[in-house]
């Protein structure tokens, strides 16, 4: 897991990381807005967005090696803002996929494009 605090607001942030990560070879699976889902309740938070990220080749890669490794993608890229700073965590693919026969380097390569993608906020 990586965890840094982005010199960019939260909205620019979001942006930037979703620019980044289409650039990176991955793609953007789905956003899920907690903020606004929150908001649905009844309930107040700041900036709170989960980007789930991956691709179709490489989720052919998953399935080919494990297929019970089918369970770990897409992997998340949470970005939230607290005391007035945006803050951007990232999984750690090679963790997850460290239980699963032949995902290593697949886990440390998906690891190097969060990292890509997490210098567009540097």
């Amino acid at each position: 897991m990586a965890e840094i605090t982005s010199k960019y607001g939260f909205q620019e942030t979001v942006d930037l990381l979703q620019t980044a990560i289409e650039s990176s070879g991955l793609k953007t699976i789905s956003k899920i807005n907690a903020q606004e889902n929150l908001k649905k309740a009844g309930l107040t938070v700041s900036g709170n967005v989960i980007l789930e990220v991956f691709h179709p080749k490489l989720a052919k890669e998953v399935f080919e090696a494990d297929i019970r490794a089918g369970i770990v993608p897409p992997v998340r890229i949470y970005v939230y803002e607290d005391s007035g700073k945006t803050h951007v965590v990232t999984q750690n693919a090679a963790e997850l996929f460290s239980g699963y026969k032949n995902l290593s380097s697949l886990g440390r390569n998906v690891d190097g494009m969060l990292a890509k993608i997490i210098e567009a906020i540097k």
